[in-house]
């Protein structure tokens, strides 16, 4: 960084030399007076040269508009187990139903007569989508009786000391999560036949052609038909309100990259997404609707707020979060140095070499640059501009870098060589300024912050798959460069958390 610049009206300042003109009081020498007369004519040359003196430019307020990026979600697979709504069914819908000597009689037929006994094997849950599937095989005996008037009675049987016919059960539940969080279900009845069309699963009585399958499915759906309320009431006791409350509150929390910086993730929506199932568990793809960003500075508060209403929509794709980076004037200054220091530009015949440089911000969002130089004259000039980040070459540049109404109005008299195009341009070219490592170091944290765990048994995980800059701002104490990194993020909740 260069000196301060002292007044010199103030006390103790260094003041121009004066030249004083007097006759002298004695009669020099000849080469006295030859001496005399050139350093006399030495001194008014130095005073010939024309100095630049120009003030610094005027300081304006900062200003920082943050550049708007595309919504981001956060996917969170919800599962519920449908265990609980299975042990229910199971308790509620007899194991066994009939009783192989109970005889029934057939309507329209008072001479005939049958008796059915029915097991039935644990119920199964297979999910398609939204829908779950609940089966289960019934295996069943027969039999049946004719009275005859003036014979002997007549009876048949199946499944007794042979191999029993099986029948199946299914019932299809649909199940929807309501803006509420509450979980609801429709049950329906759906297909009760024999297991197969083989011979084995059927059960004729053939000499009194009575089918004992058909009463075996009767029985068998009005049990089930039964318990649709009991199932519906089962599905909608299950609890998943309490437990994304937890989460959403999980994620209105800082998480810390490292020491004074932080990521918000900024929750404000949740969308419902596609639903997929495994054996007993329904998934549902929910996504935050967020605006995360990185800030520094001591912890932020937490700052609760309810968990929304849900809506259904398409969840987004990942999540886009808003970096800064902070460049402070003395390391650009420093960078900028190593690109002019010491170099030269010409201009109608004349010389300007660069002898040191400053670079401080100035308000507005924009900076200045200090120039001190040698050569054909000599001063101190400021260009003042917008700095912009060249994501190809990794630098930060100034393309509109221009002189400062304050030294343009200085540059005139003869000095207009030094405000020309050509002059502006060399500096133009060379004023720019690596900002190192800064993309690589914020990845970094961004992508430690995104895999960690939240609270026992969730995990937050996330890709960081890149980081692109956005926008630029100068203010007054550093540059900001501001930066989007793109990540795929997911919030894995074990089961029973």
């Amino acid at each position: 960084m260069l000196p301060t610049r002292r007044d010199p009206s103030a006390t103790g300042a260094p003041l121009r030399r004066h030249t004083r003109i007097g006759a002298p009081s004695f009669r020099p020498r000849p080469i006295g007076a030859a001496l005399l007369a050139a350093f006399a004519l030495g001194l008014a040359a130095c005073d010939s040269k024309l100095d630049v003196d120009a003030p610094a430019p005027l300081m304006t307020a900062d200003t920082d508009t943050l550049p708007a990026l595309p919504s981001s979600t956060l996917d969170i697979p919800l599962t519920y187990d449908l265990s609980p709504v299975v042990a229910a069914l199971e308790k509620s819908v007899p194991r066994k139903f009939g009783d192989i000597d109970k005889r029934i009689q057939l309507p329209n037929k008072k001479r005939m007569r049958i008796a059915f006994e029915a097991t039935r094997e644990p119920f199964t849950v297979s999910l398609d989508g939204q829908t779950a599937n609940l089966s289960a095989v019934i295996h069943y005996q027969g039999k049946g009786w004719y009275d005859a008037a003036f014979a002997p009675e007549v009876s048949g049987s199946c499944g007794i000391g042979q191999e029993r016919p099986r029948a199946r059960i299914q019932i299809a539940t649909v199940l929807r999560i309501t803006p509420e969080w509450k979980l609801r279900g429709r049950t329906r009845v759906g297909t009760v036949k024999p297991y197969s069309d083989e011979r084995r699963d059927q059960c004729k009585v053939t000499a009194l052609n009575i089918d004992v399958t058909e009463r075996v499915v009767a029985a068998a759906r009005t049990a089930i038909q039964d318990k649709q309320r009991f199932i519906d009431g089962k599905i909608a006791a299950v609890d998943i309100r309490t437990r994304f409350e937890n989460w959403w509150h999980l994620l209105q929390r800082p998480i810390p990259l490292t020491d004074s910086v932080w990521l918000l993730i900024n929750p404000s929506a949740v969308r419902m997404g596609q639903n997929l199932g495994a054996r007993k568990t329904l998934v549902t793809a929910l996504g935050f609707s967020a605006s995360p960003r990185v800030i520094t500075g001591p912890r932020p508060p937490d700052a609760p707020t309810p968990l929304p209403a849900l809506h259904s929509a398409a969840v987004g794709d990942g999540l886009h979060i808003l970096l800064e980076g902070v460049v402070g004037y003395d390391l650009a200054t420093r960078l900028l140095a190593k690109q002019l220091v010491g170099k030269k530009v010409q201009r109608a015949g004349q010389t300007l070499e660069v002898e040191d440089v400053r670079l401080f911000g100035i308000g507005g969002g924009k900076l200045a640059l200090e120039l001190r130089f040698k050569g054909a004259t000599k001063g101190q000039i400021y260009f003042v501009g917008t700095p912009r980040y060249d994501a190809k070459t990794n630098e930060l540049f100034v393309p509109d870098l221009d002189y400062d109404v304050g030294s343009a109005n200085r540059l005139v008299s003869g000095l207009e060589w030094v405000k020309h195009d050509d002059v502006r341009e060399f500096f133009r070219r060379r004023a720019r300024w690596s900002v190192g490592d800064i993309m690589q170091k914020g990845r970094e944290q961004l992508s430690n912050g995104l895999n960690r765990a939240l609270a026992p048994g969730v995990i937050l995980s996330a890709e960081v798959k890149q980081v692109q800059g956005l926008a630029v701002t100068a203010q007054h104490k550093a540059i900001r460069l501001r930066a989007q990194a793109d990540a795929n993020a997911r919030l894995a909740v074990k089961q029973g958390k």
